[in-house]
């Protein structure tokens, strides 16, 4: 149940963008204001806040197959819940993230919404995420804040590398969502999702 509220809420995120299409100036030029095309602003408004605005001039719809190798690679290790596995996961493909994807100000940044429940199949499709090409490492320093906002209060043991060399991965759970960060080849996912494990199918 809560898994469905959480994709119900993130949902709406993409409901905008079609109503928006054909819509007036004047609505256009609202919504393109409203719309982050920072990649931290833009997870804090729809993956945490549950919504914005998106029409043609700051998003378009873009096929998984348009992300580089290190793009998916980091996609597919935010998929584990731990540090371990996620150093051993592999690629993202189309079938674990089933999820719509849209282009950013026509950049290397994405907003990726939720789909569908999640299964083992399709562990990304209840997720809200945002990837990232990233421009240095104050980047992952600041996404790295939002998973881990009390980060003093966790063992320097458990804590991440303070630099992305190669993959770092960061992961946290309040009440029924988890966040999680995973870096590769100098791209940065960030993930909102049920804290739940998937379903599996009936």
């Amino acid at each position: 149940m809560q898994v469905d509220r959480l994709i119900a809420r993130l949902s709406l995120t993409a409901a905008p963008f079609a109503l928006l299409l054909g819509a007036t100036p004047a609505a256009a030029q609202d919504a393109a204001e409203s719309v982050p095309s920072e990649p931290l602003p833009l997870f804090k408004a729809v993956c945490m806040g549950g919504g914005a605005r998106l029409n043609r001039k700051t998003a378009n719809e873009a096929a998984f197959s348009v992300l580089p190798d290190p793009a998916r690679r980091a996609l597919g290790k935010v998929v584990p819940t731990i540090d371990a596995e996620a150093q051993k996961a592999g690629i993202a493909d189309a079938v674990m993230m089933p999820n719509r994807m849209f282009q950013i100000a026509g950049g290397q940044l994405y907003l990726i919404v939720p789909s569908a429940v999640a299964t083992p199949a399709a562990p990304l499709a209840d997720s809200c995420m945002v990837l990232w090409q990233s421009a240095g490492d104050d980047d992952y320093l600041a996404a790295r804040k939002i998973v881990m906002p009390k980060e003093d209060s966790v063992p320097m043991y458990l804590r991440p590398d303070s630099k992305p060399n190669g993959f770092v991965f960061a992961t946290s759970a309040e009440g029924q969502t988890r966040l999680t960060l995973a870096t590769y080849g100098g791209w940065i996912a960030l993930r909102s999702s049920a804290a739940a494990p998937p379903a599996d199918p009936q």
